[in-house]
């Protein structure tokens, strides 16, 4: 075997183990993307199980759960409040932040509508978080609907 061929193999070798490399960094981001998708998708499963618990006050008129991005119940003073400072606080713990200063976040959104003569309570959560990428920090989104 010669110098060159050795030289070669090595080259060879070299960007086998270059490509693997990138596979194995590929699947970790991967990993992790999958990971934050399956932590919102519990969180938002979190704040509707705690509005089915508390079903008199989703379905109330004043649609007690219903809250926007960016807002927190300033007190705790109903179960719906202390349920909603609760889970925008997990929100806030368990994912990333979307930006450099806003921190993780959701909403919930109940509509009601009457089909034939029985009203249907339609709950909606999005929950929003950041996600590093080859781009930079990309903002991600999860949205579930569900009837209450």
């Amino acid at each position: 075997m010669t110098l060159i061929e050795v030289l070669v193999a090595v080259v060879v070798i070299s960007i086998g183990l270059l490509g693997v490399a990138a596979l194995q960094i590929t699947s970790l981001r991967d990993n992790y993307s999958a990971s934050l998708r399956t932590q919102a998708s519990a969180l938002a499963e979190d704040i509707l199980d705690r509005m089915r618990a508390n079903r008199s006050a989703t379905i109330s008129s004043a649609h007690e759960y219903d809250i926007a991005f960016g807002n927190t119940p300033s007190d705790t003073s109903t179960q719906a409040k202390l349920d909603l400072t609760t889970w925008k606080n997990l929100l806030k713990n368990s994912l990333p932040k979307t930006s450099s200063s806003a921190n993780a976040d959701g909403q919930v959104v109940t509509t009601t509508t009457v089909v034939g003569t029985t009203p249907r309570n339609i709950v909606t959560v999005t929950i929003s978080w950041g996600e590093r990428s080859e781009a930079g920090l990309t903002a991600l989104s999860f949205t579930t609907s569900t009837e209450i």
